[in-house]
């Protein structure tokens, strides 16, 4: 089997939860085969690399966030060339786009849905990329799904969600859950040492990691933080995505008249220095409104740090149990389980081992090799 894989998404600047499901099904598909072509516009350690494509290479130094459109145009053009060169049998897309009409045999990989599935007022956004992204889930996504030879769910969640909403057969669905790094998120001795550079003191922050929009559900988190009375600070690690939002949040925090020092925005973290973050923190908050998966949990359970998130989507297929479970849509629910998290240690003692335990069942390793066992049978079907 000649596999191909389209990596062009992977960037040199924040990774999101996707680009770090590319990244590590690249460095592990390539452990599997040394003969998988990894084709992407920058290099990537321990990965090999013939040179980026010149034209993304300049959409994303000129573009930024727009380069989007570029790369769409590219992958319908010039990447048909490349499959050609490498006489590929199979080429696979870790995100949720591909070719319209594939000359060979195509994997797409669908992350979440949530473009589609919330309401219209809650999804409404000036952001024009974030407007021709739902405009791509409604009029491109279909054809997609019916000309790619298979198709990778990351969740059951997302599974359900394409079958009800799409007219695809479920046989071409395949979950493969993303992973953790095992070797970065793990229970820490000492965190205190990162910990002080962000201003923060172990044991003493609730913590929340995600990107800032409007479903990660930021601004109830925040009036729920304002109900606890535990003397405890909320450090919010995250890219803003959504500048809007983010002014929604800072007003919202203004209203709250929150004391100076209790809420820390930390932006962007470096991946080296989230897993002291988890493992400094009373507990990871995730009251998302929706999660194609929910990375977060996993990373915050290897660390050893009790999580509480939603109860609605994939949080709760992904939290199997080990996790306090909210209705992210009552301020007073996020409030009263925090608050209850806080009060009995006990409780956190008793998340903290069956989040240790929930956390080995998602490795790299495991779901690569799904996914290679899955090309290898798309390649001789």
């Amino acid at each position: 089997m000649r596999l191909t894989v389209n990596a062009t998404c992977l960037t040199t600047g924040a990774a999101t939860g996707i680009e770090r499901f590319a990244l590590h099904m690249c460095k592990e598909l390539y452990r599997l085969d040394g003969t998988v072509d990894i084709v992407s516009s920058l290099p990537v350690s321990g990965l090999p690399f013939s040179g980026a494509p010149s034209i993304l290479t300049s959409a994303r130094q000129w573009l930024g966030k727009k380069e989007y459109y570029v790369r769409a145009l590219w992958d319908q053009t010039v990447f048909r060339s490349l499959i050609a060169q490498h006489k590929s049998d199979v080429v696979f897309f870790p995100i949720p786009d591909g070719m319209l009409f594939p000359p060979v045999r195509q994997i797409i990989t669908v992350h979440d849905l949530h473009y589609l599935h919330f309401d219209e007022q809650l999804l409404e956004c000036k952001s024009e990329i974030q407007s021709h992204r739902r405009f791509f889930y409604r009029h491109k996504m279909p054809h997609l799904l019916r000309e790619s030879a298979a198709v990778v769910a990351v969740s059951e969640t997302t599974k359900n969600e394409l079958e009800a909403t799409f007219e695809i057969d479920p046989e071409k669905i395949h979950v493969i859950h993303n992973g953790y790094d095992d070797s970065r998120f793990r229970v820490l001795n000492d965190p205190q040492s990162v910990l002080t550079q962000y201003g923060l003191q172990s044991g003493t922050y609730l913590l929340f990691v995600g990107s800032i929009l409007k479903h990660k559900n930021i601004v109830r988190l925040l009036k729920a933080f304002a109900k606890i009375s535990a003397g405890v600070k909320l450090a919010i690690v995250g890219v803003c995505k959504d500048s809007d939002y983010h002014k929604d949040i800072a007003m919202t925090i203004e209203e709250l008249r929150m004391p100076p020092g209790i809420i820390t925005y930390l932006n962007y973290v470096h991946d080296s220095d989230l897993p002291s973050l988890y493992n400094g923190a009373i507990a990871l908050l995730l009251p998302s409104l929706h999660e194609g998966f929910g990375v977060p949990i996993i990373e915050a359970m290897a660390c050893g740090t009790p999580v509480i998130t939603s109860n609605c989507s994939a949080m709760p297929e992904v939290a199997g149990g080990a996790a306090l479970l909210v209705d992210p849509y009552s301020v007073e629910s996020i409030a009263a389980t925090v608050q209850e998290l806080v009060e009995r240690p006990q409780l956190a003692d008793t998340l903290r081992k069956k989040g240790l335990e929930r956390a080995k069942e998602f490795r790299w390793t495991c779901s690569a090799q799904k996914l290679y066992d899955i090309c290898k049978s798309v390649a001789s079907a």
